[in-house]
């Protein structure tokens, strides 16, 4: 019986340093204890096929929410924290929704459930796209990602400036990532940039998934930019910075073929 491999026994170790990271966080209050939990089941899950996989067979690794950057905030964290910053450096073209109203509606006093009676009895009319957009970002940010790619997919059939179309196919492109889809993922990023390659969450979401599928050369290309821009704000732009540095080691090392 062989032992693994040196790119398995790499991957290894590169688990086993995730579950330690995790329980680093923990105690210093970064992270529930919940989530962590969570987490270090992926990451056990993974050993254990590592484990029994035969060399060169090995599965891919776990698509989770500290893999992708290593030491960056979890999913959750940083799409909550990334839809007010890239939202709100956004310049408001066509009626861009960054606030909380849409076609002059003030949708700060309308319940989820309110908006979803009106988008089904206006289910045929081009325009209601807009009100689907507004809903599925509410949805996204709560990582009810199921009703937000509903939503987001119906709103593309619909009446859409650029940036809210781009920026239902970006959410779209990151939730196939979340999902264990980077195939997807880079479809929708990619349409996402064709649409409206002004729209910053895009190259956010694409450096972020080339990091994780090892293509720290195409991560940067897309990251560097955001981490030298002053409108991105510093919270936003530290974790940005986390993710590049990731980048930069994975080249010097030779660690991604």
């Amino acid at each position: 019986m062989t032992g693994p491999s040196s790119r398995q026994a790499a991957r290894l170790a590169h688990v086993r340093a995730d579950i330690e990271d995790v329980e680093r966080q923990v105690e210093d209050h970064e992270l529930d204890e919940h989530t962590a939990q969570e987490l270090i089941a992926r990451y056990r899950a993974e050993i254990d096929a590592l484990d029994h996989e035969p060399d060169g067979h090995a599965p891919p690794p776990v698509t989770s929410p500290r893999r992708i950057v290593g030491a960056l905030l979890l999913i959750g964290s940083l799409i909550s924290v990334s839809i007010v910053a890239f939202g709100a450096i956004r310049p408001r073209q066509g009626g861009f929704v960054t606030g909380g109203s849409t076609d002059g509606i003030d949708l700060d006093s309308v319940t989820n459930d309110q908006m979803e009676s009106v988008i089904a009895a206006n289910a045929d009319i081009p325009q209601v796209a807009g009100m689907r957009i507004a809903l599925a970002d509410r949805y996204f940010d709560e990582l009810a990602h199921s009703n937000a790619l509903d939503h987001y997919l119906a709103a593309l059939e619909g009446r859409l400036d650029a940036s809210r179309r781009a920026r239902a196919l970006a959410r779209i492109g990151w939730m196939s990532f979340v999902a264990g889809r980077p195939d997807l993922a880079e479809i929708y990023l990619g349409e996402a940039l064709e649409t409206d390659a002004g729209y910053n969450e895009t190259h956010l979401f694409l450096g972020l998934v080339r990091l994780d599928e090892c293509d720290p050369r195409g991560a940067l290309e897309e990251l560097e930019p955001l981490a030298a821009d002053e409108r991105v704000p510093l919270e936003i732009r530290a974790d940005i910075e986390v993710a590049t540095s990731r980048a930069r080691q994975l080249i010097s090392t030779g660690a991604c073929p």
